[in-house]
């Protein structure tokens, strides 16, 4: 459950993955950058780490700098344009494959489509309720301010009348 993501000019961890690994926040390395467009806002990232990346057959072992972010994904972790052109990798969306050289000739690693239908569904599914949410509390902000103007002209009101000034609203 890793997005291959041409389009993406960092590597990401999300922090629940990075949990999940039992790793210690305190080797998390302060972040000097903050990730703009991510699921549509600004994220500021936990921190970054380095990690041993590999594809468990010997093919691939490469050191990947990763950028932990504490946001809600059906993926793991985001492995963007350095990390594929680090590896001399081409990614194809279309086809679902990620293909490297290495010392045994060309590697091909084939993406599930069932998985990824499902990870673009759930990460639709998060990214509404996350707009929907967006859209109500700034529904109650409104409806609060509208409240508070209400209130204040009805104060207003109130004391000119209990002092006898005839105001017109």
């Amino acid at each position: 459950m890793i997005l291959m993501d041409s389009g993406s000019s960092v590597e990401v961890l999300f922090y629940d993955t990075f949990k999940r690994m039992e790793i210690s926040d305190d080797i998390l390395i302060p972040s000097t950058y903050r990730i703009y467009g991510f699921n549509g806002t600004m994220t500021v990232p936990k921190g970054e780490v380095t990690l041993r990346v590999s594809d468990g057959q010997g093919y691939l072992d490469t050191l990947t700098t990763f950028c932990v972010v504490d946001v809600v994904s059906p993926y793991k972790a985001i492995l963007g344009r350095p990390w594929i052109a680090s590896i001399k990798g081409l990614a194809s969306a279309y086809d679902q494959k990620l293909r490297f050289p290495s010392y045994r000739g060309v590697v091909e690693v084939l993406g599930d489509p069932q998985a990824a239908r499902q990870c673009m569904q759930m990460d639709t599914q998060q990214n509404e309720e996350r707009r929907s949410r967006q859209r109500r509390e700034k529904n109650k902000a409104k409806e609060a301010k509208a409240a508070e103007e209400l209130e204040k002209v009805l104060s207003q009101s109130i004391a000119s009348y209990e002092t006898g000034e005839q105001e017109i609203l």
